[in-house]
């Protein structure tokens, strides 16, 4: 484990594993690093693998306040920190926003792009619209039945999930006011205008099942960018990095190979 600090002095915490190209990988809202290691060992073998707590997440600082642009600004002096030109970008879900953000900045300081569980524009986030959407089914319920009662919304193989949630939250816990700080951060963003300028060849990964972030959302972005093209996982909701983890690593290396 490394830390660097961000230009307003936030730390963040940075781990590399394997050699090879470049490929960074950025995880999803109120999670961290560890919501890779399903994928980790199989990608390191072929590339230099850097994964992140993003800021507000893990082991890295946890500002009260922040916004996207905070988080494509920690990702750009992540390269900056360790002298890359360019990498390939992973983002998963909240990684996909800003994957997505710091490739229609600078698209030249990205060679190629895989957004998975992705979508190019919000107003609120994703999580937040699910529960309005299914507020009479969770209304009055204890925190431990709400999430029980949306994970069977978001994903499609529970059992795949629960360890793997298991295996983040045992690392790194955020509370409420910290959840809350990272929920504001991904709201108001808005790429739509950029897809057809980006000149990147970019993946997308959908789980048929995912009701958080609809396999739609990706189709709209892969129809748009011109270099771009979206695979359906059958049998994956929002989490087909771990639903299907052995095609995902392989899509993967196909992809960047």
């Amino acid at each position: 484990m490394s830390v660097f600090k961000s230009s307003d002095g936030t730390k963040i915490n940075y781990e590399i594993t394997g050699s090879g190209e470049p490929l960074i990988m950025i995880h999803g809202m109120n999670g961290n690093m560890r919501m890779f290691e399903y994928n980790k060992e199989q990608l390191s073998a072929t590339y230099q693998v850097i994964t992140y707590d993003v800021r507000g997440h893990g082991q890295s600082d946890r500002p009260y306040s922040y916004t996207i642009d905070d988080h494509i600004d920690d990702c750009l002096e992540l390269l900056s920190h360790l002298q890359l030109k360019k990498a390939h970008l992973l983002g998963y879900s909240m990684g996909s926003y800003i994957a997505l953000g710091v490739t229609s900045r600078y698209p030249r300081k990205v060679d190629k792009l895989i957004l998975v569980g992705a979508k190019a524009h919000a107003t609120v986030s994703s999580f937040a619209r699910l529960m309005m959407e299914h507020r009479n089914e969770i209304k009055n319920k204890p925190k431990e039945e709400v999430k029980k009662i949306l994970d069977h919304h978001i994903y499609y193989n529970q059992e795949k999930v629960r360890s793997w949630q298991q295996l983040v939250n045992d690392y790194s816990q955020l509370d409420a006011n910290e959840e809350a700080a990272a929920s504001r951060s991904i709201t108001g963003f808005d790429y739509r205008e950029t897809l057809n300028k980006l000149p990147n060849e970019t993946l997308l990964i959908a789980g048929r099942y995912d009701n958080l972030n609809a396999p739609e959302e990706s189709q709209y972005i892969a129809e748009r960018i011109p270099n771009g093209r979206m695979v359906l996982f059958e049998h994956s909701g929002h989490a087909p990095l771990v639903e299907e983890s052995e095609r995902f690593a392989e899509e993967i290396k196909m992809f960047l190979a």
